[in-house]
C-alpha cells in the first residue's frame, strides 16, 4: 500500500470509531442522570459523617468509636441530621399584636383561609419587646441537611450531563472503538506479535479496572474524609462544585489504573533489553521508593490514599518480577522478530 492508501485506510477506521463513539453517547445520554448521582454518592456520605462526627464532637463526645453512641452517630448520618442550637422566644411572644397583622381575603381563591402578611414594623416590635437576650434559653434540635454539589454557572449541569454520557458511550462503544483501531494496526504486526496483543491485552484490561475499582470504591471515600476534616479543621465551609468534583472523581480513578499497568510495562521494558529481571530484584528498595514519590504525585495530598496506592503497587511490582522472570520468551518484537522464509 502507498502512503495515500494508509491514511484512507486511517481515515475509514477512524470515522468507523467516530460512529460507534456517537451510537454510545446516544445510549449513555439516557444513564447519564443515573450515574452522576451514583459518583454524587461518595460525596453525600462523607459529608454526612463528617456532619455527624463534629456534631457530637462539639456535643462532647470525644471517642466516636464507643458502642454507646454508634446507634445515635449512624441515626444522624442515615437521616442526614445536624445539631443546631436555637434561643426560642417566650411563648407570649409568639403571636405578634392584631393591629400589626392584615388579613386579606383572595376573591378568586377557593378557600376560606385568610392571606396573612406582616407588616414591616411588626418584626421591629416584636424585638422591642424581647427580654434580656441572656435570658432566652438555648434549645438543640435536629434539621436536615443535605449537602451536595452545587453549580456556579447556568450550562454547568448540561455540560456535564454530555460528559458523563461521553464517558458511559465511550465505555459501551469500546469494543467496537478497539476493533476498527486494531484492524488498522494489526496489518503491520507480525502474527506473533498480534499473539502478544491477544494475550497481554486482557492482562492490561483487567489491572486496569482493578485500579478504578480500588480508587472509586474504597479509596475514594478516605480521601473525602480527610478532605473534608482538615477543611473542619480550619473552619472552612465545603460548598463542593460539580464540575471540580466530577473532574476530580474521573481523574482519581484513572490515575490509579494507568499505575496499575505497572507488572506489563516492567515485562516490555525487559524483553526489548532495557532491564533485565536481575536488574529489578536488586533495585527493590529504590523501586519502593519511586512506588512512594510517584504515588504522592498522583494522589492528593493525604497519607491514606497515597498509602492505598503505593501497597498495591509495591505487590505489583514483585508480580512484575515473577512475570519477567517465568513468562518465556518469545520471537522478540519489531525488525528483530523478521523472518524472510
Amino acid at each position: 500500500m502507498t502512503f495515500g492508501e494508509h491514511l484512507e485506510e486511517l481515515r475509514s477506521s477512524l470515522v468507523k470509531a467516530i460512529i460507534w463513539l456517537g451510537v454510545g453517547l446516544c445510549v449513555g445520554l439516557f444513564f447519564a442522570n443515573d450515574v452522576i448521582r451514583f459518583i454524587q454518592a461518595p460525596l453525600q456520605g462523607a459529608i454526612q459523617q463528617f456532619n455527624a462526627d463534629r456534631d457530637l464532637t462539639s456535643l462532647g463526645y470525644s471517642d466516636l468509636d464507643d458502642p454507646e453512641i454508634q446507634p445515635l452517630r449512624e441515626f444522624l448520618m442515615r437521616n442526614a441530621l445536624v445539631w443546631e442550637t436555637i434561643y426560642e422566644i417566650p411563648e407570649e411572644l409568639q403571636t405578634l399584636a392584631p393591629d400589626a397583622i392584615e388579613s386579606n381575603l383572595d376573591a378568586d381563591a377557593v378557600t376560606d383561609v385568610p392571606a396573612v402578611t406582616v407588616k414591616p414594623y411588626a418584626m421591629k416590635e416584636l424585638l422591642q419587646r424581647l427580654p434580656d437576650p441572656s435570658a432566652l434559653q438555648p434549645k438543640i434540635q435536629l434539621r436536615e441537611s443535605k449537602t451536595s454539589v452545587s453549580s456556579l454557572k447556568i450550562e454547568e449541569p448540561f455540560m456535564i450531563w454530555v460528559k458523563a454520557g461521553l464517558i458511559v458511550g465511550a465505555v459501551l462503544a469500546s469494543p467496537m472503538i478497539l476493533y476498527h483501531l486494531w484492524t488498522f494496526v494489526a496489518s503491520g504486526l507480525h502474527a506473533h506479535e498480534r499473539r502478544y496483543v491477544y494475550l497481554y491485552m486482557p492482562i492490561s484490561v483487567v489491572l486496569f479496572s482493578s485500579g478504578v475499582v480500588l480508587a472509586f470504591f474504597l479509596v475514594l471515600h478516605y480521601v473525602l474524609t480527610f478532605l473534608l476534616a482538615f477543611n473542619g479543621s480550619m473552619d472552612v465551609a465545603v460548598e463542593p462544585r460539580l464540575t471540580y468534583y466530577v473532574n476530580f472523581v474521573l481523574m482519581l480513578p484513572l490515575g490509579f489504573g494507568i499505575a496499575f499497568q505497572l507488572p506489563l510495562v516492567m515485562l516490555f521494558l525487559q524483553r526489548i533489553g532495557l532491564f533485565e529481571t536481575e536488574a529489578y530484584v536488586q533495585s527493590w528498595k529504590v523501586a519502593v521508593l519511586v512506588i512512594f514519590v510517584m504515588s504522592m504525585l498522583l494522589t492528593p495530598a493525604d497519607v491514606t490514599s497515597m498509602v492505598a496506592l503505593a501497597v498495591p503497587l509495591m505487590f505489583l511490582y514483585f508480580l512484575g518480577i515473577l512475570m519477567c522472570k517465568f513468562i518465556p520468551r518469545g520471537r522478540g518484537l519489531g525488525s528483530a522478530a523478521y523472518d524472510p522464509a
